[in-house]
């Protein structure tokens, strides 16, 4: 009976994780580049059962299930539909590669928005203000109007060519970390001359907001269901120590 107290715990708790991520890629459904998160879930180890009293070796005589934790949360790298926006700092890639942007610290960070600016400076920078790199691992500056980038990430004023962007592309996606502001850290990376650019476009998330709507209310009654159960076993237990109390 404790043990299905666990169990219903244990559930609720996986949960609650759950819906933690879902709300966060509903939170970011309207995030340029944003890619979902998903849960995966797996069961504590098993505890066997084995007999006692025997003169030999215990024997197995079943198992019992102690309820299931978060196993990992996975990043779904899937491409975003482009969105045509006509400014022409505005970038999307499509093919597997990242954007390079450099933080304050000197630290590289990679994301997927390329919703550009030039910021008071005259650098090429994104959204949070990080400078954007070129494949030279410098800072981009814009001096005059006439702003085109071509496919391969070239980047031309006024005519006249003037740096490349560092598009790069990770052997296992699944190394990156997530370190907020729609950036990631922590993968090695080699130099992507596959991806190509689209001037005039951003890449809307992957987030399927009435999927993660639905997948919401499910968790939820799900929690609900679990919370039922440790209740009523709180309530079994209290009527067993009664009983037991008035013998």
């Amino acid at each position: 009976m404790i043990k299905g107290l666990y169990t219903a715990a244990a559930g609720m708790m996986l949960n609650m994780a759950k819906q933690d991520v879902i709300a966060n890629n509903i939170a970011n459904v309207n995030s340029h580049g944003y890619k979902k998160d998903s849960t995966v879930a797996r069961a504590f180890p098993e505890m066997l059962i084995s007999r006692l009293k025997d003169k030999d070796s215990p024997r197995l005589i079943g198992s019992l299930g102690t309820g299931a934790c978060i196993g990992g949360i996975y990043t779904d790298y899937t491409q975003g539909v482009f969105k045509k926006t006509d400014n022409p700092y505005d970038l999307a890639i499509d093919g597997e590669g990242f954007f390079v942007c450099l933080l304050p610290g000197g630290e590289e960070v990679f994301t997927r928005d390329g919703s550009f600016k030039i910021n008071a400076d005259k650098m090429l920078v994104n959204n949070q203000g990080y400078p954007v790199l070129d494949r030279n691992d410098q800072v981009i500056y814009i001096e005059g109007e006439d702003f085109t980038v071509d496919e391969r990430g070239v980047i031309s004023v006024e005519g006249e060519e003037i740096a490349q962007l560092k598009i790069v592309s990770f052997p296992d996606p699944n190394a990156l970390e997530k370190r907020g502001d729609n950036t990631y850290t922590g993968a090695n990376y080699d130099i992507d001359s596959n991806s190509r650019l689209r001037q005039g476009y951003v890449e809307d998330s992957n987030v399927n907001a009435v999927k993660e709507m639905v997948d919401l209310i499910t968790v939820v009654r799900s929690y609900e269901s679990l919370q039922k159960i440790i209740q009523a076993v709180d309530e079994t237990v209290k009527t067993a120590i009664d009983q037991v109390g008035s013998v």
